[in-house]
């Protein structure tokens, strides 16, 4: 059954809900819950990062962390990045008592309503609403592992409303851009042929360390159909990377991903932070 995705998306993001937090953003680290219809008890966490330089209308970075649902550790290793660049970072956490095992977070709760991947462009408005920034300037997004899982489908999905460069680092498979090969392998069931051409054409840089070659990786998918993606996660982002690159021939359009590889580093998102960084702004 297929789910009109894209028009969710667009309601989502009209339904954001400004205003929620009890204070404006101080500058710093700080937390703040909104409200979020996707999750099981109403609320997402929000750990933030604001430079004492950002004002409303400078860049905002959204990052997505991995399946140990650590979000205030991921904010606290890209902080030093959100610096450097004068960016508002925004790490939603998607906690397992609100998003239970890696069907509702990696997967999106799809099929299913209403689908996790709305959550972002929603957390992204409260937050930049609550740090006095309305305007529309798109904003980056990075996710490691399960948040690259996320955000891959964010983007094939859903269209990724709201977001302009995007990294997605070392997921541990992939939903390949094929309406013919069933989800959550491929967009079988749930995709839209539409929204996957636009989708190719978007900035989405796949990267992954030459390190993360481990068959053994205890959070490491090996269904017969993750293992068909390749035997370890560089051999699959690799694998989804040429997918892409295919399927934009095969379809006509234009192809606007690239493919970025980080020396040394296996699976770790604070190896990663300083080449994606570079991916988002450089």
């Amino acid at each position: 059954m297929r789910h009109d995705l894209t028009r969710r998306a667009a309601v989502g993001l009209a339904l954001a809900m400004p205003g929620l937090a009890r204070a404006a953003v101080p500058a710093g680290a700080s937390r703040m819950e909104v409200r979020e219809e996707s999750s099981a008890d109403g609320i997402l966490p929000l750990w933030l990062y604001r430079p004492a330089g950002w004002a409303a209308g400078g860049r905002v970075l959204a990052v997505l962390h991995g399946a140990g649902r650590d979000a205030d550790r991921y904010r606290d290793t890209w902080a030093p990045q959100a610096e450097a660049a004068q960016a508002l970072l925004i790490c939603p956490e998607f906690s397992r008592a609100a998003y239970p095992r890696g069907a509702s977070y990696n997967e999106g709760r799809v099929p299913g309503h209403p689908p996790a991947y709305l959550a972002l462009p929603r957390a992204v408005a409260a937050a930049r609403a609550a740090a006095g920034d309305v305007g529309d300037r798109p904003f980056e997004a990075y996710g490691h592992s399960a948040g690259a899982q996320f955000l891959h489908r964010f983007l094939l999905l859903c269209g990724a409303p709201g977001a302009g460069r995007m990294v997605a680092a070392n997921a541990g498979f992939y939903s390949f851009p094929s309406l013919d090969v069933a989800w959550p392998y491929g967009l079988g069931g749930v995709g839209d042929a539409a929204v996957l051409k636009a989708a190719l054409a978007r900035p989405l840089t796949v990267l992954l360390g030459e390190a993360d070659t481990d068959t053994q990786h205890p959070e490491l998918r090996r269904t017969p159909q993750a293992m068909a993606q390749g035997p370890y996660r560089l051999a699959r982002g690799q694998a989804f990377f040429a997918a892409g690159r295919e399927a934009a021939a095969r379809l006509g359009v234009e192809f606007g991903w690239r493919l970025g590889t980080v020396p040394g580093v296996a699976h770790s998102n604070a190896g990663m932070a300083p080449r994606a960084a570079q991916a988002l702004w450089g």
